[in-house]
């Protein structure tokens, strides 16, 4: 009889609709260096500029470059900030290692607003989440540009309190104009 009860339990978990999760996008990118330099470095096999042997190196390690450029910026463009029940999530669809991490809600223990003198708009500011796993020694850190939906749910999921000047800031309103930082601590 408990078979039968585990057995319908089992069935009613796997049948049940997913939790809400809420998903936040990649970030825009600019690809300009990387198209340039890939396009530097064909254009110089194209233009038959590569007769000595230095400049052929430099004409790959062009494209190389330019390719590498394009590949980080199409792992920032697709990669995704799922908020769940349970945690954090960050998948990268195109990153060859470790695709998806998932950081329960109580392993976030800070999160930084960095704003830098130049900014002058809200996207340009930088979010850095920190994570660490129970009994380990490394910090896991996850650079973003700043998005005050994604801010406040890091806060109120994972519990974060303001540290200093935190409490008395407005996501919606960032003070622009100085260089600050403004920390969320558990």
């Amino acid at each position: 009889m408990a078979d039968a009860t585990e057995m319908t339990m089992s069935q009613a978990e796997e049948t049940a609709p997913p939790k809400a999760a809420i998903v936040f996008g990649g970030e825009s990118r600019n690809m300009a260096i990387g198209f340039a330099m890939l396009a530097a470095g064909i254009a110089a096999f194209v233009a038959d500029l590569t007769h000595t042997f230095f400049a052929e190196a430099i004409a790959w390690v062009f494209i190389i470059w330019g390719l590498l450029f394009l590949y980080g910026d199409l792992l920032l463009m697709t990669r995704k900030f799922i908020v769940t029940e349970e945690g954090l999530e960050i998948y990268i669809p195109f990153r060859f290692w470790s695709r998806r991490k998932v950081w329960a809600w109580k392993n976030i223990y800070r999160m930084d607003i960095v704003i830098d003198r130049r900014d002058t708009h809200p996207k340009h500011c930088k979010i850095q989440i920190y994570h660490q796993y129970p009994g380990e020694i490394s910090i896991d850190r996850e650079d973003r540009d700043f998005d005050p939906e994604l801010v406040a749910l890091i806060i109120e999921r994972a519990k974060l309190k303001p540290d200093g000047d935190a409490a008395n800031i407005d996501l919606d309103n960032l003070p622009f104009g100085r260089s600050a930082v403004y920390t969320w601590k558990k």
